[in-house]
């Protein structure tokens, strides 16, 4: 009995899948905030790569744990990861969207804030899908 061959269908090297580009996108996109992260003057960072392999565009948000190491951040966000992002791509950004910020310290209030209670209606908690009374105004 003679065995019989099925032909698979391979995609081509020079196009990959929908699924495999958006994985190898977003696994690509994953190590690039990692690399931020990793750094020392990195507070966070956040990256993805959406579009075609022939206009890709990355946005790479980053903040910096304080203004002094926010151009360490800025160095090595635009000399090196992106271009080990491209490389590993095998593909230039079309266009990089890069963001950076310095983390802050915000004024917290002590007590939160509160409103008169009169001012709050909660009438809608009971009746969340009925439309609400409007009073009509009258103009004088």
């Amino acid at each position: 009995m003679k065995k019989q061959q099925f032909a698979v269908p391979v995609a081509s090297p020079e196009k990959p899948s929908k699924k495999a580009w958006a994985l190898k996108m977003s696994t690509i996109a994953a190590w690039g905030a990692g690399q931020c992260q990793d750094n020392q003057s990195c507070h966070s960072a956040i990256c993805t790569i959406t579009g075609e392999p022939k206009q890709l565009v990355v946005n790479l948000s980053c903040t910096a744990r304080s203004e002094g190491s926010l151009a360490e951040l800025v160095n090595l966000a635009s000399d090196q990861v992106i271009p080990e992002m491209e490389r590993r791509l095998g593909v230039q950004f079309e266009v990089r969207n890069l963001q950076f910020a310095v983390a802050g310290h915000e004024d917290l209030l002590s007590e939160p804030e509160h409103v008169e209670e009169a001012a709050i209606s909660t009438a809608w908690l009971d009746h969340p899908l009925q439309i609400p009374h409007v009073a009509k105004l009258e103009m004088a």
